[in-house]
C-alpha cells in the first residue's frame, strides 16, 4: 500500500504543471492566402504610409521585423508558419533581440536551422530573454533558399545573406513583406490571460500611423499595461478579411480556431468583423456573394457558440460607419444597422462594445467623424483608433 501511495504521489507531481511552464502570446500575425474570388490588383501606392511593397520571393536574404510585445515574462519562444504554403520552408538561421541589446541566436532541437513542413507551424526552443510589457522585440529570420512569402504582410527590412547575428541598422528601409513568424509567447511565473482581437482592417490598424502606437488593440493593450490590469490584447486582424466568405485569406469562421480560440493563454475574443462582408458584393467580382442581416447575425452566433465552448469569453463590437467608403451602398447600410442593433441588444455575446458611437459624426451618423477618418471614409485615423480603444472597459472581459 506505502508503495502504491508513492506512486501514486510521484505521478500527481508530474502530472501537476509549475509556474514557469505557462506560455501565453505576446504578439500574433495571422497567417493568410490567395482564396476566394480577387479583382484587377490595385496600383501600388508610393506614398503609403507603411511603406511600399517589398518582393513576394526572396532567396539568401534576410527578413528582420521590430514589435511590441503585450506581456512580460522570463523567456520567449517563436511560433514560425507555413500553414498556406505548398512547400517545405527551410529556415537558415534565426535570432532575437530586445530593444538595441545585441541579437541571439534561436534554436530548434538545439539546432540552428530547420525544415518545416508544408501546412505546419514550428515552435523554436525556449529562449532565456526577459522581456518586459511594451518593449520593442526584433526576430530576425534567414531564408538561404528561394522561399515564396506568406501573403499577409508587415513591415520588414530585408537584407542579402545571412544577416542574423548582427543588429540591423537603425535607418535600414522599411517594406512591406510577408510575415513568417506568427506569434511570439512568452513564459511568466504569474500569467496574464490574453484577449484576441479578430477582424479585418480596422483591427489590423490600417490608416494608423506606423511611428505611433498602432490601432485599438495595441492601444487598449497600453492602457492595460498602464492599469496593471491581468489581461494583454494581442491583433488577429487581416486587412479585407471577411467573416463568411474567403477572399483576403480564409474567412473569419473558417480561421477562428487557429488564429484565436487556439492561441496561447487566450480566454476572451473581441470580434469586430463583417464591414467587407457588407461592402465586397458592390464589386462585379464579388456579386455573387451577397449576405443579409440573417446570414451575419448566423456568423455571430457561430463565433460565440464556438468560442463559449473553448471556454472563452465573446465580446462583440459594432460594425463602424462607412457611408463614403468606395463600395458603400444603401443595402450594405440597413445590413449594418440591424446586425448593430442585434448586437447591441441580443444579449448573446458576453459584452459589447460600441465602436459605431465611438466613431461616427453626431450630424451624420453614417459617416465618421471627420477628426475620425484617415482619409478614405472607412479606416480610423490615429484619433479614431484612440476614440475606439477609450470606449472599452478595462474589465471588458471579466465574468
Amino acid at each position: 500500500m506505502r508503495a502504491a501511495l508513492i506512486l501514486l504521489a510521484a505521478a500527481l507531481l508530474l502530472a501537476t504543471p509549475t509556474a514557469a511552464q505557462d506560455w501565453g502570446a505576446g504578439w500574433t500575425w495571422a497567417p493568410s492566402a490567395n482564396l476566394g474570388p480577387t479583382g484587377a490588383p490595385s496600383q501600388p501606392n508610393p506614398n503609403d504610409v507603411r511603406g511600399p511593397l517589398g518582393p513576394s520571393e526572396v532567396a539568401n536574404q534576410t527578413l528582420t521585423q521590430t514589435v511590441t510585445i503585450a506581456t512580460s515574462g522570463d523567456r520567449l519562444r517563436l511560433r514560425l508558419s507555413n500553414r498556406h504554403g505548398a512547400q517545405p520552408l527551410v529556415i537558415g538561421a534565426a535570432s532575437i533581440a530586445i530593444g538595441d541589446a545585441p541579437p541571439i541566436p534561436v534554436t530548434f532541437d538545439g539546432e540552428p536551422s530547420v525544415r518545416i513542413p508544408a501546412g505546419a507551424p514550428r515552435l523554436s526552443d525556449p529562449i532565456a530573454l526577459s522581456v518586459e510589457a511594451l518593449d520593442a522585440v526584433i526576430v530576425s529570420l534567414f531564408l538561404p533558399e528561394a522561399t515564396i512569402l506568406p501573403v499577409h504582410r508587415l513591415r520588414q527590412t530585408l537584407r542579402d545573406g545571412d544577416a542574423t547575428a548582427s543588429s540591423q541598422p537603425a535607418n535600414a528601409p522599411r517594406m512591406r513583406l510577408g510575415a513568417v513568424v506568427s506569434s511570439i509567447e512568452v513564459e511568466t511565473d504569474a500569467p496574464t490571460r490574453i484577449i484576441v482581437a479578430f477582424g479585418d482592417s480596422i483591427t489590423e490598424g490600417t490608416g494608423s500611423l506606423p511611428s505611433g502606437p498602432g490601432g485599438w488593440p495595441e492601444r487598449l493593450n497600453r492602457r492595460l499595461v498602464a492599469a496593471d490590469a491581468p489581461w494583454a490584447v494581442v491583433n488577429a486582424g487581416i486587412g479585407g478579411n471577411r467573416l463568411l466568405h474567403q477572399g483576403s485569406g480564409p474567412s473569419g469562421l473558417e480561421r477562428l480556431d487557429a488564429d484565436a480560440l487556439a492561441v496561447s493563454g487566450a480566454r476572451c475574443l473581441i470580434l469586430l468583423e463583417g464591414i467587407n462582408d457588407l461592402g465586397r458584393p458592390a464589386r462585379p467580382e464579388y456579386a455573387h456573394e451577397t449576405v443579409t442581416a440573417d446570414d451575419m447575425i448566423s456568423g455571430y452566433r457561430q463565433v460565440i457558440a464556438r468560442a463559449h465552448a473553448a471556454g472563452f469569453r465573446v465580446v462583440l463590437a459594432t460594425l463602424p460607419p462607412f457611408e463614403g467608403a468606395n463600395y458603400f451602398t444603401a443595402n450594405g447600410e440597413a445590413i449594418r444597422q440591424a446586425a448593430n442593433a442585434w448586437i447591441r441588444t441580443s444579449g448573446e455575446p458576453d459584452a459589447v462594445i460600441d465602436f459605431d458611437a465611438a466613431v461616427r459624426d453626431p450630424a451624420h451618423p453614417l459617416r465618421l467623424l471627420a477628426a475620425n477618418d484617415s482619409g478614405d471614409k472607412l479606416h480610423p485615423s490615429d484619433a479614431g483608433y484612440a476614440a475606439m480603444a477609450e470606449v472599452i472597459s478595462l474589465d471588458v472581459c471579466e465574468p
